[in-house]
């Protein structure tokens, strides 16, 4: 309900500053220490918390939290501790931003206008529930309550300004709906789309430097996790691309993080950039009509890139004056491997298919059984995929 009021009487409740979008919405600003006023830590809330079953006004705020929230466990629960880590660097000035939490409360509450501003006035006593952030909202409580959290973390984190939207006046039921609409129909960016936005990844600040190379500039595939049959002029994808940069830095066990942040303390990121960029330049030059000859060939494949950057962290590792012997060492090794997709790569990097197309498999799931092939002499694969001839296009070595 709208009023009028010449002054702020605090008696009446918690005045949040913001505006109006309709008779039921109310987006507002306002800072944690306000926010911790007006709502509950959600890790009260959960069903199996002692505090719930042990005080009366929880079990029963709990009940309404219920309807309209899931629990904090799994992917939600480990999610909330990553957040923490996410707004404590925001808190210290590191670029970030957060989304707004949708609060919810089933009565009507009155929006005052004193002034130039707007508030809508929340009741002593009542409480907010989030339908949607309410993984950030707890990571937020996890800042305030921890006895580890220093004074100055706990100050500057309550000052921090938050965007909150309330939805006031609403029944349960719509509120479940809200959290439907808000939590189902968003359309989360795939992976490549993903990886590529994140500017706090220090991997892909060194594909950046990767991609613009002569040889890649214009043809990395942004969004898609394939190259399909129309994208003639890419030759790689962002995820291979950062996977290939991911090796050189960890060798084959980089393999196990995907697109996954990938602790780099140990890595020296400027020789990686440069050796990443030394071998992304000289194996795309060399095998240009290989790797754009999809079809036919296995050299632009994600398992073969993967285990191709996997070789250049022998490079990384080398003493800087030795690495560029070290590449021509690297380049030798693959000088005679038989590109193709035939009965050679079979065991290895993929099978037949009924139908006597060969199929190439995940990378995680042959990175290994490629990198072994292409690099270990002593192995009988090494020697499979290898032939004698260096002669036709294949083979330009």
């Amino acid at each position: 309900m709208s009023v009028n009021l010449e002054d702020m009487d605090f008696s009446r409740g918690s005045y949040v500053k913001g505006i109006a979008v309709n008779e039921r919405q109310f987006l507002a600003t306002t800072q944690f220490q306000q926010l911790r006023g007006v709502t509950r830590d959600p890790v009260l809330l959960q069903p199996n918390a002692k505090q719930r079953a042990s005080d009366p006004d929880l079990s029963e705020l709990g009940e309404l939290h219920d309807l309209v929230q899931r629990a904090l466990q799994g992917n939600k629960k480990t999610n909330a501790k990553k957040y923490r880590q996410y707004i404590e660097s925001v808190v210290n000035g590191g670029v970030g931003v957060l989304p707004p939490i949708h609060l919810w409360i089933p009565q009507l509450l009155d929006v005052a206008t004193i002034g130039a501003r707007t508030y809508a006035i929340v009741p002593t006593g009542e409480w907010l529930l989030s339908i949607d952030g309410e993984t950030q909202l707890t990571a937020h409580f996890a800042i305030d309550t921890d006895p580890a959290t220093t004074p100055e973390m706990k100050k500057a984190h309550r000052e921090l300004n938050l965007g909150v939207i309330i939805h006031h006046g609403v029944s349960a039921k719509d509120a479940r709906q809200y959290f439907h609409d808000l939590n189902v129909l968003a359309v989360r960016p795939n992976t490549s789309l993903g990886l590529s936005m994140n500017t706090s990844d220090p991997l892909m600040q060194v594909v950046d430097d990767v991609q613009t190379l002569d040889v890649l500039r214009g043809r990395v595939e942004q969004s898609a996790r394939q190259l399909s049959k129309k994208s003639s002029s890419k030759l790689v994808t962002l995820q291979n691309l950062r996977q290939l940069v991911v090796n050189v830095a960890k060798g084959i066990s980089g393999i196990q993080y995907g697109s996954r942040p990938v602790p780099v303390e140990d890595v020296d990121m400027r020789a990686l950039s440069d050796v990443s960029s030394n071998l992304v330049s000289r194996y795309f030059d060399r095998y240009l009509s290989d790797i754009a000859d999809r079809e036919q060939s296995l050299a632009g494949t994600g398992p073969v890139l993967a285990a191709v950057g996997a070789m250049g962290n022998k490079v990384l590792q080398a003493p800087a004056h030795e690495r560029d012997a070290e590449l021509e060492r690297l380049f030798h090794t693959l000088k005679s491997v038989d590109w193709r997709k035939g009965p050679q790569w079979v065991g290895i990097a993929g099978n037949y298919t009924a139908g006597g197309v060969f199929s190439v498999k995940g990378t995680k799931e042959v990175a290994y059984a490629v990198y072994t092939a292409l690099s270990d002499p002593s192995s009988a694969t090494y020697r499979k995929i290898r032939q004698e001839s260096t002669s036709g296009q294949l083979f330009n070595n």
